[in-house]
């Protein structure tokens, strides 16, 4: 699950990135240096600076520039059709007009040629700009059709948007689920065929022998692998029943007596917390433990003291934190080591410092539970849970 929603951020992520892109190309392309074309709004200015004074026009010089500067042209036709005054009109251009044909170019072409219009008391001012420069072009719509639109429309745009996030994840999903399903699949299918002739091994070498101990390690690593791949992937199924934990530990610690005869186990249990119990899955739980007595049993080849104890810790906001914690008094770890060792857990299925560990912090993390590293080389090693 984490792998998905990592990709659904990512996927986010590029989303934001294309409409912000999209919008600063678009910012770029509107705001670069173009020609300056005379519009509807900027001919009502050229046409004031056009004076009729007794039948001869006074132009602004500014007027002349303007209009040379886009290689347009200018011409004022009067009520009778006829072009009265003009400047760098094109020679295909007609002197004069019938009311059919100002019709018919005052809102698009004239020749192929982009006009715009503006009335005068002596006539029409038309002002063109040469061809291909302008696109024109006009939508008509009905206005409730119009009103629908800008009242739906909005909706329309989330909707799109959400189809466009939701589909993607909900395809990548099913894909994820497939392939985490098959993985999990694989991994319990190899583990199965590992343990049937392991049982076989374990069954003839002789108690306390390192050929033993090895098996014990597969033993223990299909156990991790397993537990591992289901947490991560989200696919194991687990109780959720209360477990007495004292009662657990007496269980787990009684194993671990019975099968490594160079180490002494030790278990220190709180009076009042005799009967403490908690809510989670008993095979999660048990994993956690084991793998912390176990580090300490593979980091001291040559046996060592194992300590487990259960107390009742520190306050905070009132309420009494318990705490497990599992100590030896081997080899220890180096400082650099136990830094390692209390960071997040960083990849999604390659362990750092040992697949024990970081199934430890798994469970923990799981339920809640903080969990804390310290050592002294050549004297301890201690973890402490805070559950």
């Amino acid at each position: 699950m984490k792998k998905l929603s990592g990709y659904i951020f990512s996927m986010m992520l590029v989303l934001v990135s294309l409409i912000v892109i999209d919008i600063l190309v678009m910012f770029f392309i509107c705001v670069q240096k173009q020609k300056e074309y005379l519009d509807t709004y900027h001919i009502e200015k050229i046409s004031e600076k056009i004076v009729n004074e007794g039948g001869k026009y006074n132009v602004d010089q500014s007027v002349y520039d303007r209009l040379d500067r886009t290689d347009s042209f200018a011409m004022i036709i009067d009520e009778s059709g006829s072009v009265i005054w003009n400047y760098n009109k094109p020679a295909e251009i007609p002197e004069s007009y019938g009311i059919k044909e100002v019709a018919s170019f005052s809102h698009w072409y004239l020749n192929d040629y982009p006009v715009y219009n503006w009335a005068r008391d002596d006539g029409i001012l038309v002002v063109g700009h040469p061809k291909g420069s302008i696109w024109k072009y006009v939508v008509e719509a009905n206005m409730e059709t119009m009103e629908s639109l800008i009242r739906f429309g909005p909706y329309m745009f989330v909707a799109n948007m959400l189809i466009l996030l939701l589909l993607p994840i909900l395809i990548t999903r099913k894909w994820m689920l497939a392939r985490e399903k098959a993985r999990t699949e694989w991994i319990a299918g190899v583990s199965h065929d590992i343990r049937t002739p392991l049982s076989i091994v374990m069954s003839s070498v002789e108690k306390g022998s390192v050929e033993e101990k090895q098996c014990f390690k597969i033993r223990d690593l299909i156990g991790n692998l397993n537990t591992e791949n289901k947490l991560e992937s989200g696919t194991g199924k687990w109780s959720n029943e209360k477990i007495n934990l004292t009662s657990l530990l007496r269980d787990i610690l009684c194993d671990y007596i019975n099968t490594y005869e160079d180490y002494s186990f030790d278990l220190q249990v709180d009076e009042p917390l005799e009967n403490y119990s908690i809510q989670a899955d008993v095979m999660l739980i048990r994993r956690m433990i084991e793998n912390l007595i176990t580090n300490s049993i593979v980091h001291n080849e040559k046996g060592c003291e194992i300590k487990v104890a259960l107390s009742a810790g520190g306050k905070d906001n009132s309420k009494t934190k318990t705490k497990l914690v599992v100590c030896d008094n081997g080899h220890g770890a180096s400082e650099q080591k136990i830094k390692a060792f209390n960071k997040r857990i960083k990849n999604a299925y390659l362990p750092e410092h040992g697949l024990g560990i970081r199934v430890v912090k798994q469970v923990a993390r799981k339920y809640g539970f903080a969990v804390r590293f310290s050592a002294k080389e050549h004297e301890y090693f201690r973890c402490e849970i805070e559950l």
